[in-house]
């Protein structure tokens, strides 16, 4: 403690790091940036626009098959890239609605077999017989096996 407080001893210590070498700087050049090719881009967000692809491919695997970044592409073609992502979504949620009515078409079925054996048709027991069960985490879902039961008399 009494060395860092005596002046002469900070300013020696203070003298030998400056002297010190410096640590040694990368010598990797940055790499220079690949040319943009605003056709060819342009071609391939529209041809992605106009397929009838199942699914649709997304703006990341559409930038990914043509090498460049998504933001670079979303940078110069924000028109062409939101159409991409709205038609992406809107596909996925389709998707999401279908198989929410499948399970509520077979949440119907199973609750009138089970009606049908003599058995209550609960929510745990139509769940053991369900392909996913997860799915009654969906309001529709319960609210179909309700007016399942409502449907046998239960």
């Amino acid at each position: 403690m009494l060395d860092f407080l005596t002046p002469e001893k900070v300013v020696d210590k203070s003298l030998k790091l400056s002297l010190q070498k410096s640590p040694e700087r990368s010598r990797n050049k940055r790499v220079s940036p690949k040319p943009f090719d605003s056709g060819k881009v342009e071609e391939a967000l529209q041809a992605s626009i106009a397929s009838d692809e199942k699914p649709p491919p997304t703006l990341q695997q559409i930038a990914n098959q043509l090498g460049y970044d998504r933001r670079t592409i979303l940078r110069h073609f924000p028109e062409l890239c939101h159409a991409i992502s709205t038609k992406s979504q809107s596909y996925k949620k389709a998707s999401r609605l279908r198989k929410i009515e499948h399970s509520c078409k077979q949440v119907q079925q199973i609750a009138f077999e089970l009606r049908n054996k003599g058995a209550y048709p609960s929510e745990a027991r139509v769940s053991e017989l369900m392909s996913k069960p997860g799915d009654f985490r969906y309001k529709s879902i319960r609210a179909a096996l309700q007016k399942a039961q409502r449907e046998t008399g239960v």
